[in-house]
């Protein structure tokens, strides 16, 4: 090699040009979204999630009645504990509806904002320690302010979760879970006098701030927030079919935790045995599904998890009434380790499906949510009037456990109207006119769709997937919705990419979205 070569090598060939790029480097930005800033960024969320839900065992659902040093009356705690609860899902559901109206409108509901209620409601529970209120109306001054700022704090940390992909979702709600429990059992660890102080005063600002860092640097990479006006009524009619199944199963597993916990509001000293289990099977819950997510993501839909724990549910449910003790404290744990099961898979398929459908989480989650919890609600309301939770008989019970049977069966068994359609494969995608009314995104995709199945001859399934991909499904969503497999669903994208010479879902949905007749 002679010197000219190796002297041009080193100043203008390859070396030279390699030497003038950490210029360029240099001067752009560092990723935010790297590896190891998501992992930061979901165990911030995942923390966040924590703190909270370990503040809703003393504020949400009345452990600090427990540490009232004067014994109220039984009339007072009712009426606080029905405050509370019923403000929790009006909340959920005002702050959906909200969501629909005004999506981008999001100040309203600060984590701040809620902190606030949280405060005033410990003040109010001081100020009736000290006799400077009437202890019953400020009892159910306090429920609200507990119920409305916790109702508002959990459509913030959906927004957070939902902003994760749905895998990362998962596991940030399920690690949320252990972080509580092992936080709820830590603070109880603390004496007597410091805990109504730290958990009221200390624990709930803590959890504010966390959720307000953990909202700041949630990713913004979907147009989530953003949908096109009209299209909102066929999002939220495809919502609904894609959610009412599993909400049947979390409702009826909600309706028995409100017999369960309106026995301990008749008097503070069972809130603590309560809140107890519920911070057991909370516990139980996030190993188990932390263990098995990966298994159950990649193998099994959602909807298969919530019909296998439904009869579950029930059988505790018919137990209830025969045991005493400790067998019945076992049983309690296990209701509790159920309803936190189907509760974290409520936020992850509310999550999914906000996704799936481009709507704001707070949409989905506040109304599926606020069914949810109004359920536990007319529970509560069950209980009070048959005996609150004790002593009811088995009559009572099964009536209750074999109606909530018989409507989810029909539920399992009824038609999928939008899988029966799918059936017709291509068939339907030729017509878009059968498109829902008046949405022309809705009918272009379609278009799109029909004129890159013929051009570059798709089969009949790859274009059902095309059809979904097209429109922003995931993978689990697309094995759920024609009754495969994820890994056959991932075969028929590779080989949709392969036959249109794609490389990326978005060049495919560009290429649906600009190929031409």
């Amino acid at each position: 090699m002679s010197a000219l070569s190796v002297r041009g090598r080193g100043r203008c060939g390859p070396v030279g040009f390699k030497a003038r790029r950490p210029k360029n480097t240099e001067s752009k930005p560092k990723p935010r979204f790297s590896g190891d800033n998501v992992k930061r960024e979901q165990m911030l969320a995942a923390l966040a999630y924590g703190f909270f839900l370990a503040c809703t065992s003393v504020m949400l659902w009345g452990g600090y009645l427990r540490f009232l040093t004067g014994i109220e009356s039984p009339g007072a705690l009712i009426a606080e504990y029905f405050a509370r609860t019923a403000a929790f899902p009006a909340s959920l559901a005002v702050a959906g509806v909200a969501a629909y109206r005004r999506p981008k409108a999001r100040a309203w509901r600060s984590p701040f904002f809620a902190l606030g209620l949280f405060l005033t409601g410990a003040v109010l529970v001081v100020l009736g320690q000290t006799n400077m209120l009437s202890s019953g109306w400020s009892l159910v001054a306090v429920g609200f302010c507990f119920g409305w700022g916790s109702g508002l704090m959990f459509c913030t940390l959906q927004e957070i979760v939902a902003a994760q992909k749905v895998f990362a979702a998962g596991i940030v709600v399920f690690l949320a879970a252990g972080v509580s429990a092992l936080l709820f059992f830590a603070v109880e660890l603390l004496p007597e006098s410091i805990v109504p102080g730290a958990s009221l005063f200390a624990l709930a600002p803590a959890a504010t701030v966390l959720v307000a860092v953990a909202r700041r640097r949630a990713p913004k990479t979907h147009p989530m927030f953003e949908i096109v006006p009209s299209q909102r009524r066929d999002r939220c009619r495809e919502a609904v079919a894609e959610l009412w199944r599993p909400l049947l199963c979390v409702a009826f597993s909600a309706f028995i935790v409100g017999i369960v916990r309106i026995g301990s509001a008749s008097g503070g000293g069972s809130i603590g045995q309560t809140n107890a289990s519920n911070m057991i099977g909370l516990l139980v819950a996030s190993i188990v599904l932390l263990a098995s997510w990966k298994l159950l993501y990649e193998r099994v839909t959602l909807m298969r998890l919530y019909q296998i724990l439904f009869p579950l549910t029930a059988t505790a449910f018919l137990l209830l009434p025969l045991l005493e003790g400790a067998f019945r404290q076992i049983v309690l744990s296990f209701v509790f380790l159920v309803f936190s099961v189907t509760s974290s898979l409520m936020v992850v398929s509310c999550a999914r499906t906000a996704r799936n459908q481009t709507l704001p989480p707070v949409l989905v989650y506040g109304l599926f949510a606020g069914v949810v919890y109004a359920s536990q609600l007319v529970g509560s309301v069950v209980g009070l009037f048959v005996g609150a939770g004790r002593g009811v008989g088995l009559a009572e019970l099964s009536v209750v456990a074999l109606v909530a049977v018989y409507l989810l069966s029909i539920a399992m068994v009824a038609p999928h109207g939008k899988r029966l359609r799918r059936a017709a494969g291509p068939a339907i995608l030729a017509e878009p006119a059968l498109s829902s009314g008046g949405a022309e995104g809705k009918d272009a995709v379609s278009a799109g769709c029909v004129v890159v199945v013929n051009r570059y001859r798709l089969s009949r399934r790859e274009a059902d997937v095309l059809d979904l991909l097209a429109r922003g499904r995931d993978v689990p969503y697309i094995a759920e919705e024609l009754v495969i497999s994820k890994n056959t669903v991932r075969s028929h994208i590779k080989s949709i990419f392969a036959k249109t010479g794609v490389h990326s879902r978005q060049e495919l949905i560009d290429l649906v979205e600009l190929v031409e007749a």
